[in-house]
């Protein structure tokens, strides 16, 4: 067999989880192929088009991107507990994590074909399944692969593996309504399919006899056989079914055009809930009754075990950011155009400082709004469209034929649009939009960006070195010699002025030398000694003495093409590629933000990053995670303090009521013996059946336990050395126990 060729990724996201924050994770082409989540919390989910790996730590509300661009799409998944997880994909790539995808080893070998499908038994013992009729066993945890012996045609789907133990199993095809049994841990195969013409892509077995398998058209199939005989189950849905989730007798299938169907009786009997038009590709379901469902361009979610679901996180234009522009420290927009490989363009905006951005129209090159929320925007062959009040709504024109790159607005009716390179040049409108003057005809020049001082002093600047400057409001421009061509021009008043390689302390009559970086596609000051530079990959440089030097803040973030950035209230709002829009608090904000609280279960749960303080009642409760356990009835809030040592405003309150299932036994009466240890542990208090769910001092759990008897064990041997939290959760209540891991 080739052996595979070992790939280590060092995420981007291991360097930059305490700087750039990717806002924008989930876009409209999203395509969420695999959704685990390990608990209400906590989970992962594969997005194929986009080439990424994704992780919530709160039920789905909020996403990180861990791995990004993949050269081969993700497809199937298999996840563990909180840590450990394997996806697999196309060209036989593999890739593998021990710590919830801060890092990833990765492998691919193209003589495995595209993998469709995986699962594991345990921790070493799997099973993986092709676009080819071929199925792989691996017994190191998927290190390396062996085929099996299907009996499959390469023209067939293996779309479903699972096992029941180590022995036997099951896959549900594309092609022929084919199910195959294997009773030898894969080895070997044998045909048990169904009499009915289906695609099976969704398939539960409760045990060896009893299997509910889901698939085209609708289709459902059941076996308390073995698969021996089939029934045919009456149809609830026309539409094809992609995934099934199962807790108990409560199933949910999701499929096409918002399709979803559910049962209540282990499968006997369905019906139909239609939860938007989009495609839903995974769905998800715990014994709490939370469920999250893939859908594309979004992800839903559940209180009720499948019954109603409500959206969690939408996603944003799929697009080539090219511009932003705020006009104050909460409302800002950014516009992006429509390139190959399934690119849009879209106009997104925020109205909480660049942390939360929603689709706004269709988008272009350039944009701007000014402080009274006028503006407007442009794109390709004069494309056109202003506003008054930040884009909250628009009116289509008609600009220039030219393609427009950058904008400014003075007010609602003196406009500035440029761009080039045919055509290219200044144009002004002193009508709103209505008829435009070119005021700067050179030729098929290139401007990309504009900056007034005021409504008389202007400047324009061109990546090849086209540089002008207008000291009437716009209607003639003369050249500013001897300066280099740029993305950027700023002025922070009307003496003082930066762009590529220059700044002026004159309002431009003269400039000088300063020590910018490379590939600058922006830059910013706050005074006139401290300043900010963005490249095209990202990397971010300060300077305190007016540009003359710089110190790196932030690095470079793994495939990004940035277009450009802005300062808003102490934070880098940067746009990229992809619709990827990245935010990065670099000094504290006047006006603290106010994180969010959800309730997930049991659980109240915030995404916001830093150090959490929990408070019931007024008063400090809980650790420092991003979820509580409520301890009883009463108030909660939250504050979150980041890395800057800046702190949040208190989020909205939140009434938790009728919680005797949750009031916690007293801490005295659960022990974990011994603490600190060294593996496995013993523990002492509790008088019958639970659970046990270890979390990290980030919240994140990394292992979990489901126990029969009292006084059990468990071995932690493999968590790495520190301090954890060990919720367990009994027959009359639950608690947390803090442990120290040696």
């Amino acid at each position: 067999m080739k052996r595979p060729l070992l790939l280590v990724f060092a995420l981007h996201a291991l360097l930059t989880s305490a700087q750039w924050e990717l806002v924008t994770p989930i876009k409209t082409r999203s395509e969420f192929t695999a959704l685990h989540m390990v608990n209400d919390a906590a989970g992962f989910a594969v997005d194929n088009p986009m080439g990424a790996i994704l992780r919530t730590h709160d039920g789905g509300f909020h996403w990180e991107r861990m791995v990004n661009s993949l050269s081969n799409n993700p497809i199937g998944m298999h996840v563990w507990d909180g840590q450990r997880a394997i996806v697999v994909g196309e060209s036989g790539s593999v890739y593998r994590t021990s710590d919830a995808f801060t890092t990833t080893i990765g492998s691919n070998n193209p003589v495995y074909g595209t993998f469709q499908c995986v699962h594991f038994v345990n921790d070493t013992l799997g099973w993986a399944g092709t676009q080819a009729g071929r199925i792989y066993r691996s017994i190191d945890g998927g290190v390396s692969w062996t085929l099996m012996q299907s009996g499959l045609s390469t023209n067939t789907l293996v779309l479903r593996i699972q096992f029941i133990d180590e022995l036997v199993g099951y896959a549900s095809c594309s092609g022929s309504s084919r199910v195959i049994k294997s009773t030898d841990g894969g080895l070997t195969w044998q045909d048990q399919s169904p009499n009915m013409l289906a695609s099976f892509r969704g398939m539960h077995w409760y045990d060896m006899l009893t299997g509910v398998c889901v698939g085209s058209a609708g289709r459902i199939a059941r076996t308390t056989d073995g698969g021996v005989t089939w029934d045919s189950i009456p149809i609830a849905t026309t539409y094809t079914m992609n995934d099934l989730a199962v807790q108990g007798d409560v199933l949910v299938a999701c499929g096409a055009w918002g399709r979803t169907i559910r049962s209540t009786d282990a499968g006997l009997s369905w019906s139909e809930i239609q939860i938007g038009t989009t495609e839903h590709r995974s769905v998800t379901l715990l014994p709490s009754g939370e469920g999250v469902m893939g859908t594309d361009g979004r992800i839903m979610g559940s209180h009720d075990m499948g019954q109603s679901w409500a959206l969690r996180h939408e996603g944003v234009w799929h697009t080539r950011l090219n511009k932003v522009s705020f006009m104050d420290a909460d409302t800002g927009v950014t516009v992006g155009y429509q390139t190959t490989g399934g690119f849009e363009g879209g106009l997104l905006r925020t109205t909480d400082g660049g942390r939360h951005w929603t689709k706004a129209g269709t988008g272009g090159l350039g944009v701007h709004v000014n402080p009274a929320g006028q503006g407007c925007l442009g794109g390709g062959s004069g494309a056109f469209a202003k506003t008054t009040n930040g884009f909250f709504t628009r009116t289509p024109g008609s600009g220039p034929n030219v393609a427009i790159r950058c904008t400014w607005a003075l007010d609602a009716n003196t406009l500035f649009v440029a761009g080039g390179a045919v055509f290219g040049g200044i144009y002004r409108s002193t009508n709103g939009g209505s008829s435009w003057t070119k005021v700067l005809d050179v030729g098929n020049i290139t401007i990309s960006d504009l900056w007034f001082t005021n409504d008389q002093n202007g400047y324009a600047v061109g990546e090849y070195g086209d540089n002008y400057r207008t000291t009437d409001g716009g209607a003639t421009w003369e050249p500013m010699t001897g300066t280099p061509g740029g993305h950027t021009v700023f002025f922070l008043d009307e003496d003082h002025g930066w762009m590529k390689y220059r700044r002026t302390v004159d309002g431009g009559a003269t400039w000088t030398d300063i020590d910018s970086p490379q590939q600058t596609m922006s830059m910013f000051f706050t005074d006139p000694d401290t300043g900010y530079a963005v490249s095209y990959s990202g990397y971010a440089v300060k300077s305190v003495d007016g540009g003359e030097n710089w110190t790196t803040i932030l690095p470079d973030i793994l495939n990004a093409s940035i277009g450009d950035a802005s300062w808003v209230d102490g934070a880098i709002v940067m746009v990229a590629n992809n619709g990827d829009i990245y935010r990065a608090q670099v000094a504290c904000p006047g006006v603290a933000a106010t994180p969010v609280i959800n309730m997930l279960g049991d659980q109240l749960c915030t995404g916001a990053s830093g150090t959490v303080q929990w408070y019931w009642n007024d008063e400090p409760v809980g650790g420092d995670g991003p979820c509580l356990l409520p301890p009883g009835t009463g108030t909660y809030h939250v504050v979150v303090t980041d890395e800057l040592g800046c702190s949040s405003a208190a989020s909205a309150p939140v009434q938790v009521v009728n919680t005797e299932a949750m009031e916690p036994t007293p801490l005295s009466d659960i022990r974990i013996l011994p603490n600190p240890t060294t593996g496995r542990v013993r523990l002492a208090g509790l008088d019958g059946p639970g659970t046990i769910l270890v979390l990290d001092m980030q919240g994140r759990a990394v292992r979990s336990f489901t126990i029969s008897t009292s006084d059990p064990s468990v071995d932690l041997s493999d968590l790495r050395t520190g301090t954890y939290l060990v919720r367990v959760t009994g027959a009359h209540g639950a608690t947390v126990v803090r442990l120290v891991k040696e």
